[in-house]
């Protein structure tokens, strides 16, 4: 192994490369932003535009994007032209409201199927290559905490996100040889476009927070960016075919209960 360099003070993804999905806005525009500003050229890659994503230029990094819906099936050529270091597959969606299984279509299956697991696959497959010749690489995968308990109502959306999962340890598995890492991030209430607790939660509600998570909360997408900027950067050269938990400590402090007048909550009024 290298000397140990990683304590080395400055930008941390200095020369870096790297690719982000669904970096337009949320926890992927967050992890793009962080990665910038350690120096590293980000690729976005968005269904929408990403306008004007802030950060700190001092390192040198920069921010660009390529227009792309990861439920294509064909991997853009800007994408690979891009030979990143840095692989961040984002995106991911439950894509409706809670619904029993039984209601469920399997049209909705094949949606979520693509939006949560196989665009993983073919990106991942698409750019490898270039990691395993260069011999370095790092895969992060956005999983959930719903890939560890359950979530009442999102049973494929968790069977697909436990997918993952697991398909990130095999994979470590498989390209650690080659020097290429993977690893997970499975956040919890986390601010973000999907769940914005600002609106989700009433005024009178806020003070439940330290109740529902050990660290109280919410959490913000920098919180993920962070865990993100430690899987990209050689502070975590040895570590692979793990799951950060990026949650305020709810997946080891429990999950769900019922209401009394019926469903399920993972934030109780009346603890």
């Amino acid at each position: 192994m290298p000397n140990l360099i990683s304590f080395t003070p400055g930008a941390m993804l200095a020369g870096r490369r790297a690719v982000v999905t669904g970096g337009a806005a949320g926890i992927g525009a967050a992890v793009a932003r962080a990665f910038a500003a350690h120096g590293a050229d980000v690729l976005v890659a968005d269904i929408e535009p990403i306008g004007s994503l802030e950060f700190d230029i001092a390192a040198g990094g920069s921010i660009t994007s390529v227009e792309w819906d990861v439920r294509a099936t064909s991997c853009p050529s800007a994408l690979v032209g891009h030979r990143p270091d840095v692989l961040v597959n984002n995106v991911g969606h439950y894509l409706q409201p809670p619904h029993t299984f039984a209601t469920n279509t399997p049209s909705l299956w094949d949606e979520l199927h693509e939006i949560n697991f196989a665009h993983v696959l073919r990106l991942a497959q698409a750019l490898l290559p270039g990691m395993t010749e260069r011999r370095d690489g790092s895969i992060i995968n956005l999983t959930t905490v719903e890939a560890h308990r359950a979530i009442p109502g999102h049973a494929v959306y968790s069977g697909y996100k436990a997918a993952l999962t697991q398909f990130t340890r095999s994979l470590a598995m498989e390209v650690g040889p080659s020097g290429i890492r993977v690893n997970a991030i499975a956040p919890d209430l986390i601010e973000s476009v999907q769940v914005p607790y600002a609106t989700l939660v009433p005024e009178e509600d806020r003070e439940l927070w330290p109740t529902w998570s050990p660290l109280g909360g919410p959490g913000q997408p920098e919180d993920v960016a962070g865990a993100a900027l430690f899987l990209a950067s050689d502070l975590s050269r040895f570590v692979t075919g793990g799951t950060i938990h990026v949650d305020g400590g709810t997946h080891a402090a429990g999950g769900w209960v019922p209401r009394r007048s019926g469903g399920w909550t993972n934030r109780p009024r009346n603890p």
